[in-house]
């Protein structure tokens, strides 16, 4: 069996009607009209989506990492145009794009604060792993999606799914003890998949080595990276919460704040992070001399800044012979993660939106806890909402959750209400979590759910 062949098999056999599509696109096509994929609209990408400001939420995000993994491979394509990309590597422009699409679509509202409430949660039932938004993905796109009556998910082809596992393997023993170098994009920390998809991850994983990422999720792990660094690190220099054109009088509380932060990282090197934090001061203090952030000028300059960033980048990353057929440039990656420190050391932790954070996880867990009650008192009573049952329907009739469930009424309903508020967006959890608290004004008519 040829390597494209292996590639475009699906887990439910379908037959391929000539068509000017291939499998690939067929797959990017399916998630793109999903509505798991819409609803990324309203989650957040770091601050909440209804600010004011223009900023990312989780679908820009995604759709920005989709176009720069599409750009890595035509890159690679066109660097190896004379002898070809490996024989092996599955390497594909659709399939990394529509990675890159899916990369978020497990999130929670309210993103990584939602998911350290209700990792909080699940670990406390008995049968279950603990919440891990890319195992949530995985699961949203295997079995959540529905496209058709008759199989579960968006039956996607083997190598679409092996490019959206960043982490391929079930829950590590002991996830406290990392063994893999910082540098080592062939390898990852974490884990993308729960139990209740081990059949669908040993049917993508059939014929691959071990825990090796596939070249695919490399490339789309490496485009989240980028987008992380330079898209979000604009917008919050024009949102005016970044000092870009001052980062000097900054500069050793973001180094004492980035080694902080990834010492814990087998293989950092805190010497080469420093180079690149000294770097990018002076380059941007070079650059953006206004005190005016959000100037026509200082647009025009933080535009070129961030064009030769992405074109930086993206040509860092190389072809090599054996797998994981293909390797990211070490300076690069301490580039990267100097660049995404600023976002660390200037939003994510500061005292306004950890406090906004502090209410967010009070939603997810009121709502997580009161949905959790309601399902397992009568999971066919009208006060739950019908997504929510059919959810619970659905569970009952996965052959892989009877036996992972068996016995276990909490951990199915649990999973079930996990599911569920993983498929709300921001607003949705706000209000269904009001109405259960009997603190809502708003009408029954015209409502969102059913």
């Amino acid at each position: 069996m040829s390597e494209r062949t292996f590639g475009t098999a699906r887990r439910h056999p379908v037959k391929e009607e000539p068509n000017y599509r291939d499998a690939y696109q067929h797959d990017r096509d399916r998630v793109l009209y999903s509505s798991a994929f819409r609803r990324l609209a309203g989650v957040a990408q770091v601050a909440a989506v209804n600010e004011q400001l223009v900023l990312h939420n989780r679908l820009t995000h995604s759709l920005k990492v989709a176009q720069l993994g599409r750009r890595l491979v035509q890159h690679l394509r066109y660097r190896s145009r004379d002898k070809g990309l490996p024989e092996g590597s599955e390497l594909n422009e659709d399939v990394v794009e529509t990675a890159g699409l899916v990369h978020d679509i497990g999130h929670p509202p309210f993103g990584h604060i939602a998911e350290e409430v209700l990792d909080q949660r699940l670990r406390q039932v008995t049968g279950l792993e603990g919440f891990e938004g890319n195992a949530q993905s995985f699961r949203v796109v295997t079995k959540l999606a529905r496209r058709k009556e008759e199989h579960m998910g968006l039956n996607l082809t083997r190598a679409t799914l092996n490019a959206v596992l960043k982490y391929p393997r079930l829950k590590p023993r002991d996830s406290a003890n990392p063994t893999t170098s910082w540098i080592d994009r062939g390898y990852g920390e974490k884990w993308s998949v729960y139990q209740t998809e081990r059949d669908d991850f040993e049917w993508v994983r059939d014929g691959s080595g071990g825990e090796l990422r596939s070249a695919n999720a490399i490339l789309m792990d490496w485009a989240d990276d980028i987008s992380y660094a330079t898209h979000d690190l604009e917008v919050y220099f024009r949102a005016g919460l970044i000092p870009l054109h001052d980062l000097a009088i900054d500069k050793k509380r973001i180094l004492k704040h980035g080694r902080r932060r990834l010492k814990r990282d087998v293989g950092f090197n805190e010497d080469l992070f420093w180079e690149q934090v000294d770097a990018i001061v002076d380059e941007f203090g070079e650059n953006l001399k206004s005190q005016c952030w959000d100037t026509r000028e200082n647009r025009v300059r933080m535009n070129l800044i961030t064009s030769r960033h992405l074109s930086r980048l993206v040509e860092t990353v190389r072809l090599v012979d054996e797998p994981p057929f293909v390797k990211i440039d070490e300076t690069s990656q301490y580039r990267v993660a100097a660049l995404k420190e600023l976002t660390w050391f200037y939003v994510i932790d500061r005292p306004l939106l950890a406090i906004q954070q502090e209410g967010q996880k009070r939603i997810i867990g009121s709502l997580f806890d009161r949905l959790l009650m309601c399902l397992e008192k009568s999971p066919n009573s009208p006060n739950i909402p019908i997504h929510l049952r059919m959810i619970y329907r659905d569970i009952k009739h996965d052959d892989e959750a009877k036996e992972a469930f068996e016995g276990n009424k909490e951990a199915r309903c649990a999973r079930v209400v996990t599911d569920y508020i993983c498929l709300l967006t921001e607003a949705q959890a706000v209000d269904l979590g009001k109405r259960l608290a009997g603190r809502s004004q708003s009408s029954m008519f015209g409502t969102w759910f059913n």
